[in-house]
């Protein structure tokens, strides 16, 4: 059997013109969940992230903050998050004409986190439903699942404890494999999904099993609710 731990990045700089470079409130989550490993005893065998910077830079400081900056940090794309802006993009139009009381520019919506999350919530769920969109995608909900699933299946095979640092998408995708619940009921499981938590898996030759669900006890150790975000 091979255990999985998923980490969702750190906070990421929502409203900004690079919103894949975590905060400075992100870096700290990282550095929080590194040192609780160290105090833990936390042992990895292999280490992944996806290419995105705040995944890669989540990976990098909490595994040198858990005295494991040997490890070695391999990039596997499979680990990456679906593309928000070009979802955005490609279905806002559409969910703006049935759902008018929540219509709203695609600047504004990736500048204000209130308004964000119930805009793109029907943004992703006309994905999962497999509408047509309004622009080309590079990938449809199928595939992108799909993708996932192989990544964790390939990190599978390195070695027997793996960690792997990516996005609250992949985690949903994942989720909803070793669950097999309904893609809209892991949807409304991706939005409890915290920035910097952690999930564990097992992976045995019958599948993939859910072990652990959004641990963030590291960042409540520290008495502080402003560190726990998701956005």
């Amino acid at each position: 059997m091979t255990t999985i731990v998923l980490v969702r990045h750190g906070q990421a700089s929502f409203g900004s013109a690079n919103y894949d470079r975590l905060s400075p409130l992100g870096e700290r989550q990282a550095d929080i969940l590194g040192q609780h490993w160290q105090a833990g005893g936390f042992v990895t065998d292999h280490a992944f992230s996806g290419s995105m910077q705040r995944q890669r830079v989540t990976g990098e400081r909490a595994l040198t903050a858990a005295g494991h900056g040997s490890v070695p940090l391999s990039t596997d794309r499979a680990f990456n998050e679906f593309n928000h802006t070009q979802l955005i993009g490609a279905y806002l139009p559409l969910v703006a004409r049935e759902h008018p009381d929540l219509a709203i520019d695609a600047q504004t919506l990736l500048s204000d986190p209130v308004k964000f999350r119930p805009m793109f919530n029907h943004i992703v769920t006309a994905w999962i439903e497999g509408r047509e969109p309004l622009t080309p995608i590079d990938e449809s909900w199928e595939a992108f699942s799909r993708r996932c699933v192989d990544g964790v299946r390939r990190a599978a095979q390195q070695a027997e404890r793996i960690v792997a640092f990516t996005s609250g998408g992949v985690i949903m995708a994942v989720l909803r494999e070793a669950l097999g619940v309904e893609p809209k009921t892991a949807l409304r499981m991706n939005w409890r999904i915290w920035n910097a938590s952690v999930h564990e898996f097992h992976w045995q030759p019958q599948g993939l099993t859910l072990a652990g669900f959004n641990d963030v006890s590291h960042l409540k150790l520290q008495r502080d609710e402003t560190i726990i975000t998701r956005i």
